[in-house]
């Protein structure tokens, strides 16, 4: 019995001692991992002759460029602000937001702080996780548009590509001026990091130690290494799954693609449920991460033209000379593709 007095204590001491070093050396590595940018690939689109560009600055100091693209003719009978993906750049609007361009919407985009033409920050280097950096920036741009008299005064959407998807949908939760918004490829900063963790977790740890490790445990090394991260980074992380009270969810659509290997169709259920369900999410079958448009364009453009209509008082889009040589069939959104 004695002895047991000194043997427990000292076990214990040494667990103490053998979790302390677990955790420095683990939660290291998997922040390492959640800062390791994926090879997206992205091709910045060229420069519309069609479109004005502008420049707004920052509350921290920041030019951020961008540009305007309106109507030929007649009033907008909506603003969408476009948000593009990391290293994409603010004329990739005209690809994305083409169903809207054909349908008497205005449609503004801009760079990030960083990517593009805006102005990099000597204290942040932005990767694939958006931070309150990211929110500032869409902060300077609404209220460029409050300011502009052709613009202040029409129902306003978010329209973002996967980070800037996410980026767009927290701006929706934060400003009720927002009506509508559409993120093609967005996920929840912790439901990723997750996915990252179970993905690539056996290149951290041997692989039967992570298997009988218990969900608490693993919950608590991934925050810790995000607050890590935090600190390495100088920076804040948007968690969306804080910011989702409130929102009208009636006003949001995922897109997603079956294929996506960064932004699994997991994930993206995910985030459909914190959205209100499977029913706000369209998965395309067949494209991968950012490509559904390039998968089903005919299809894409006519759900996110259906979608910011509703912000507006007409509920039926324009058609034009394409819409009337393909087929309409008018699908309803879900969480399968239709095809």
């Amino acid at each position: 019995m004695t002895a047991l007095l000194y043997i427990l204590p000292a076990a214990g001491a040494v667990l103490f001692a053998a979790e302390l070093v677990f955790r420095r050396y683990v939660v290291a590595r998997v922040c390492d991992v959640f800062e390791e940018v994926p090879p997206f690939g992205v091709i910045p689109a060229e420069e519309s002759p069609d479109a004005e560009t502008f420049c707004v600055q920052t509350s921290d100091g920041m030019t951020l460029r961008g540009s305007l693209h309106l109507p030929k003719s007649g009033r907008p009978i909506g603003l969408v602000v476009f948000c593009p993906e990391l290293n994409g750049n603010h004329w990739m609007a005209s690809h994305y937001c083409h169903g809207l361009l054909q349908n008497q919407f205005a449609v503004l985009g801009f760079d990030f702080r960083g990517q593009g033409s805006s102005d990099p920050d000597p204290n942040y280097t932005p990767i694939h996780w958006v931070t309150e950096y990211e929110m500032r920036d869409i902060a300077a741009v609404l209220e460029f548009v409050e300011s502009d008299e052709r613009l202040n005064t029409l129902p306003l959407g978010l329209f973002g590509v996967s980070r800037g998807g996410v980026a767009a949908l927290a701006a929706a939760c934060r400003y009720p001026r927002v009506r509508a918004v559409l993120a093609d490829s967005a996920f929840g900063t912790m439901d990723m990091a997750r996915h990252f963790v179970h993905r690539f977790g056996r290149y951290i740890i041997p692989e039967f130690c992570f298997r009988i490790l218990p969900k608490w445990h693993i919950e608590q090394t991934l925050q810790r290494a995000v607050r890590l991260s935090e600190r390495r980074r100088h920076c804040r992380y948007v968690h969306l799954e804080n910011e989702a009270v409130g929102l009208d969810h009636t006003h949001v659509q995922l897109i997603s693609g079956q294929r996506d290997s960064y932004v699994s169709p997991d994930v993206a259920a995910a985030l459909a449920e914190l959205f209100g369900g499977s029913d706000r999410l369209w998965l395309v079958r067949r494209a991968r991460h950012n490509m559904a448009r390039s998968v089903r364009t005919d299809e894409y453009d006519r759900r996110v033209v259906r979608h910011f209509l509703s912000m507006t008082d007409r509920t039926q889009p324009r058609r034009t000379e394409a819409d009337t040589a393909v087929s309409t069939a008018n699908s309803p959104v879900s969480v399968h593709d239709p095809a």
